[in-house]
């Protein structure tokens, strides 16, 4: 694992894996509800009758209902939830993780030499940590100093992201339940930071 990491390919590919397929859980969930899911799922099985169809728990576990309901408040522990139904370990995640904090994958620092466009740079990474983190929530919870740092690098000027293809989310909405998140981000989203940066952008 660390060979991958330490190559410019491999970790590009293994870090996109991880953010692929959480992007993938939390679209299914915005796109298609959870009831929705359960009862194409039961309509399916009924169909194909007594049949051995293989992976079904894992196709159970993706369609069963997690309580989220597109333009109602988020449920509780979600979607970090619905992340620890299809764990990966652990320690592939705090690496990718380390290597998202650290470098610039996708060598793009050179291009955006000044920094004030840092965040522009690393904007890709910012989107992919967003999503894996979902799978290490003990880092958005407890991890005050990992955020800081996170936030500091990726978000100081950015806070509203798009995480896929014009999917957006407001850290600042999407964080409010994660003590060490929040904490991060609220210097970032500090109303006088806030007045300094439209100053600046009008300024340019």
């Amino acid at each position: 694992l660390e060979l991958v990491l330490l190559n410019s390919d491999g970790k590009q590919l293994l870090s996109e894996a991880i953010y692929l397929f959480g992007v993938m859980l939390i679209l299914l969930d915005e796109r298609i509800e959870g009831l929705i899911r359960e009862r194409l799922l039961m309509s399916y099985l009924r169909y194909i009758g007594q049949t051995e169809t293989p992976l079904l728990d894992e196709v159970c576990s993706l369609c069963r209902t997690t309580g989220h309901v597109k333009g109602k408040p988020k449920p509780k522990n979600y979607p970090e939830s619905c992340f620890a139904r299809f764990k990966l370990p652990y320690h592939v995640i705090q690496m990718v993780i380390g290597r998202l904090r650290s470098d610039d994958i996708y060598n793009q620092v050179s291009a955006y030499p000044l920094p004030e466009h840092r965040s522009t740079a690393l904007a890709t990474q910012a989107c992919m940590l967003y999503v894996i983190l979902y799978f290490a929530p003990k880092i958005l919870i407890k991890e005050n100093a990992v955020m800081r740092e996170i936030v500091d690098k990726h978000f100081a000027d950015n806070w509203i992201i798009a995480y896929y293809l014009g999917y957006t989310v407001d850290l600042s909405d999407k964080w409010i339940s994660y003590p060490a998140a929040k904490a991060a981000l609220d210097n970032t989203i500090e109303i006088n930071n806030i007045k300094n940066l439209a100053e600046e952008h009008i300024g340019n």
